[in-house]
């Protein structure tokens, strides 16, 4: 009975010894083959790179040191500001044991990364053990697939679109230049003058001559066209009935010229009255002239009661007040 027994464990021994190897031999294999194929799929997105080892290993080789260093150009190339490292485990051992490994696995691709070129600033590492699986497996499974290190280079923010040129601004309105308000005129005058007369004929049939103070005020109906009054007090001489008199007279008149020299051509008629004169009303033309505040005015009044020829010579010269 003891050597049955005796054999049956020598038998079992042996039998270990061939087709453990056997396992162990038949993984490493299916791992080298998995390694190439995946290792292709992952760097076919160009900014996530797999680092994937052996059971219970955290070494690279150099199909390991390539794939990093694939991940090392692509973080130059782009610019990228971040890349990140994750480590993980199948579940073939412990928990802890896992985490362990997943953790050297990861310093392992770190180290490399930095000696590719990479700003050690720039990496964040995170050994996750067994706990995320990318093929989701029961306790104690070996799976080459979960055996890795993911890198992921962050691909930098895509430049911001170009802002839209402004609108044009809309062309200003033509500038209409309005015509500046003529300033407002003056259009009245109060004028005071020493006033002088010629009779060509007084009562007894000679010649006379007047002499006074003559008022008058004028009016601009229009920038063309004046009215004006006046009244005339004189003393009237050198004929047989010397005295006072007075010459009372309405005015129609044509304007010229500007503010500050104007003439002006128009027709008065008005009352003749005093001593040495046969009281009547006269009709006669009328010129004038202003510069600034001073004038001069002649006018010929023909009394209605005498011929043409027999009229009064009146003048006047003084200055005026404009309102």
């Amino acid at each position: 009975m003891k050597d049955r027994a005796l054999r049956l464990s020598t038998l079992a021994l042996s039998l270990a010894g061939i087709f453990v190897p056997a396992a162990a031999s038949a993984d490493t294999t299916q791992f080298s083959t998995f390694r190439a194929s995946a290792t292709l799929l992952a760097q076919a997105q160009s900014n996530q790179f797999v680092v994937y080892f052996p059971l219970d290993e955290a070494t690279l080789d150099e199909q390991a040191r390539t794939a990093i260093a694939a991940a090392a150009q692509e973080y130059q190339r782009t610019g990228s500001a971040s890349v990140s490292v994750r480590g993980h485990t199948d579940t073939s051992g412990n928990a802890a044991y896992n985490q362990a490994l997943s953790e050297r696995r990861e310093q392992a691709v770190t180290d490399e990364l930095i000696q590719q070129g990479v700003p050690a600033d720039a990496i964040s590492a995170v050994a996750l053990g067994e706990t995320e699986l990318a093929v989701p497996t029961g306790d104690g499974v070996v799976e080459a697939e979960n055996r890795r290190v993911e890198i992921l280079v962050a691909q930098p923010a895509p430049p911001p679109e170009p802002a839209p040129p402004p609108e044009p601004a809309p062309a200003p309105a033509p500038q209409v230049a309005e015509p500046e308000p003529e300033p407002e005129r003056e259009r009245g005058l109060f004028s005071v003058g020493a006033f002088y007369g010629y009779n060509l004929e007084d009562e007894v049939g000679g010649t006379s001559h007047l002499g006074g103070i003559n008022l008058g005020l004028d009016f601009a109906v229009t920038p063309w066209l004046g009215a004006g009054l006046e009244q005339a007090g004189f003393y009237h001489f050198d004929t047989g009935n010397d005295g006072f008199g007075g010459r009372t007279a309405g005015s129609v008149d044509l304007l010229m010229g500007t503010e500050q020299i104007a003439a002006h051509f128009g027709g008065n008629i008005g009352y003749l009255y005093g001593a040495g004169f046969d009281d009547d009303f006269f009709a006669g033309p009328e010129i004038g002239l202003r510069s600034g505040p001073f004038l001069a005015k002649v006018a010929y009044d023909i009394p209605f009661n005498r011929d043409l020829d027999e009229g009064i010579i009146a003048t006047t010269l003084g200055f005026g007040i404009r309102f």
